[in-house]
């Protein structure tokens, strides 16, 4: 009986069988893993729920979404000065013999503020008033004489020429006279007396300073940037924050036409009226120029901004659920800025606990304002 062809079977299955048994192992192997998965799988599944049964909704703030005015505006410094600042000089010298106010005192146009002596003035008055009248006397005899060819016409002509120099002189002395009475050229304060009784003045010396501060002017240095919105504008909001925040509206008056030289900012210049001395000159302000003004805007505290990896968004609350939304921002207006795209009016958005939230996650609104302000908030 020839048994080598089952021998050589059998020597084939035998060496097979290292090879069949690494191969059920490595299926047993695939199976035990995929059933460890499933099972981990399941795990987590069931933690995530257990996770979500218990997560304690986040405590926010939110606003309701309502379409307001609002203003692209520039917020600058600014300084009062007088309407009008007069140093008032003496016309002529002498010595100061009375003052006629105090500092502090309120005066109108041609009030007398001091006297100096006239007396030398007077005399010089009295002496060519007589050359004058004596000069008139001979003017009128010649004239009546030169009909008759009895004057020569230089002599006429010279008497004439004397008299038109007296008159002149006269007139002269007339006004200095007048100038010993030293008198407000405008109505104002006076903020200053450098001069005092006693005090012996020359030509051009200070007197008085007078102030006009019925009106006031307020100067605002303004960028190259804002020149364009700057030539619209008519009136405009000056606040004093020395006078308990108080508010007053500007005229529009002047625009220089070329910067400072050393800041290269140009000068804006607004009216005001000040006829209860409220204002000083010298008196800091902040003037509020509307470059534009959107009367159906939306807008949000600038906080409520999330802004990450180069990303502006917020989370607007829609059933108890906070929703990333990717937002473009348009100017700011104090704490607040225009939102351009990404929000409508009536939506709720959450503008404190906004930043531990993520996207879906539950919220508890504990309040909901429409206009927030972040001192009450």
């Amino acid at each position: 009986m020839n048994t080598y062809p089952i021998n050589h079977l059998s020597k084939k299955i035998w060496s097979l069988l290292p090879w069949l048994t690494l191969l059920v192992l490595i299926l047993l192997i695939l199976i035990f893993m995929a059933s460890i998965g499933k099972k981990k799988q399941a795990i987590e599944d069931e933690q995530k729920k257990s996770m979500a049964a218990v997560i304690i909704p986040v405590n926010i703030v939110a606003q309701r979404l309502t379409q307001s005015v609002m203003s692209d505006s520039l917020d600058l410094p600014a300084i009062t000065k007088p309407w009008e600042d007069l140093t008032v000089i003496a016309e002529v010298g002498g010595t100061i013999i009375s003052m006629e106010v105090v500092e502090g005192d309120t005066v109108v146009k041609g009030q007398l503020l001091a006297s100096i002596d006239n007396r030398d003035y007077e005399n010089s008055l009295k002496s060519l008033e007589a050359r004058q009248k004596l000069a008139a006397t001979t003017y009128s005899r010649l004239e009546k004489l030169s009909g008759k060819s009895a004057v020569s016409q230089s002599q006429f002509d010279e008497a004439q020429a004397t008299l038109a120099e007296l008159n002149a002189a006269v007139a002269t002395a007339k006004l200095n006279l007048e100038r010993c009475f030293i008198r407000a050229p405008i109505a104002g304060v006076v903020n200053a007396l450098p001069a005092k009784t006693g005090m012996f003045l020359s030509q051009n010396d200070p007197v008085a300073q007078i102030l006009d501060i019925n009106r006031l002017k307020v100067d605002v240095a303004i960028p190259e940037s804002a020149v364009s919105s700057v030539r619209q504008i008519k009136e405009s909001i000056i606040r004093f924050a020395a006078l308990d925040g108080l508010e007053v509206t500007g005229t529009n008056i002047f625009l220089s036409s070329q910067p400072d030289s050393y800041a290269m900012v140009y000068t804006f210049r607004l009216a005001i009226d000040n006829y209860d001395h409220t204002i000083l000159p010298g008196m800091f302000a902040r003037v509020r120029i509307d470059k534009s003004v959107v009367n159906d805007a939306l807008g949000i505290p600038l906080y409520a901004v999330i802004s990450k990896e180069g990303e502006q968004f917020i989370y607007v609350i829609e059933d108890g659920v906070a929703r990333k939304r990717p937002i473009t921002t348009g100017f700011l207006e104090g704490w607040k800025v225009q939102i351009v795209k990404g929000l409508k009016s009536g939506e709720l958005v959450a503008i404190v606990g906004h930043r531990s939230l993520e996207d879906g996650q539950a919220v508890n609104i504990v309040k909901t304002v429409d206009n927030p302000d972040p001192g009450t908030i």
